[in-house]
């Protein structure tokens, strides 16, 4: 009975938090949207994940940045890295469909500056631009994709995000 009260305390006081920040205007938490004004930190082994699980096709936005290197963020793939710890330069993409099409001179973003990353992934593939470059192009079969979005960060680097929205296109889109 104790650790039911205690989950039932814990889950109220979140609740509240959540209804003070989001009547503030400051923060909020949607199944398919995650804003902070201020930008929620993110070091070691934090992950900020989307409620909502998501088929394509979808558009993704976030808009983030790293104090270094490794913004990683998952959904198309298991991860797609920007300023790889290895060679920051290389846009990573391990995992899913694009596995190992990594590109050279695709993943290099500043430090310290906020980005817009978008992620349009369709049933026939997917695009990465930031900042409206076009950075990542694949095609293959998306089709069976159903999960949630996460951005983390690695090997000892700050992420700090601003928003993660997810946004389902129309099949014309495709």
């Amino acid at each position: 009975m104790k650790t039911m009260s205690l989950i039932s305390a814990v889950s109220f006081s979140l609740t509240c938090a959540l209804i003070v920040n989001a009547q503030a205007g400051t923060d909020r938490i949607l199944r398919d949207a995650i804003t902070s004004s201020d930008g929620v930190a993110l070091t070691g082994s934090d992950r900020l994940t989307t409620v909502g699980t998501f088929q394509p096709p979808v558009e993704i936005k976030v808009v983030a940045k790293t104090d270094s290197t490794n913004l990683r963020l998952t959904y198309a793939a298991d991860q797609v890295i920007f300023n790889w710890e290895m060679n920051p330069e290389e846009l990573r993409v391990d995992g899913g469909p694009a596995s190992g099409h990594h590109r050279v001179g695709a993943g290099k973003i500043p430090t310290n500056k906020f980005v817009t990353i978008r992620w349009v992934v369709t049933n026939k593939g997917q695009s990465i631009y930031v900042d409206n470059e076009l950075r990542f192009q694949h095609e293959g079969d998306y089709s069976g994709i159903s999960r949630p979005v996460s951005i983390f960060p690695g090997f000892g680097s700050k992420i700090t995000v601003k928003s993660v929205t997810v946004k389902p296109l129309s099949a014309s889109s495709q």
